[in-house]
């Protein structure tokens, strides 16, 4: 039981750590007007720009399933 809650506090600080490193709330935040962008029907008229868009959501969208997904399973 003491080493299992051991490695639980070593994860928990290691998310601690991330946090000061990556803002969760900002990035959500962040994902959700990237999302609004690409709602919009003009999204596509600039492909490069939507890619970029695309790519930066993607980043934003598996960082924050990443340390969801830790958090969910600690």
């Amino acid at each position: 039981r003491a080493e299992i809650q051991a490695v639980v506090d070593e994860i928990e600080q290691s998310l601690e750590l991330l946090g000061g490193l990556f803002d969760l709330d900002a990035a959500r935040l962040r994902l959700e007007e990237l999302n609004a962008f690409t709602e919009a029907p003009d999204f596509w008229n600039d492909p490069d720009a939507a890619q970029s868009v695309m790519r930066e959501r993607n980043r934003l969208e598996g960082a924050i399933t990443g340390i969801e997904s830790i958090e969910q399973e600690l």
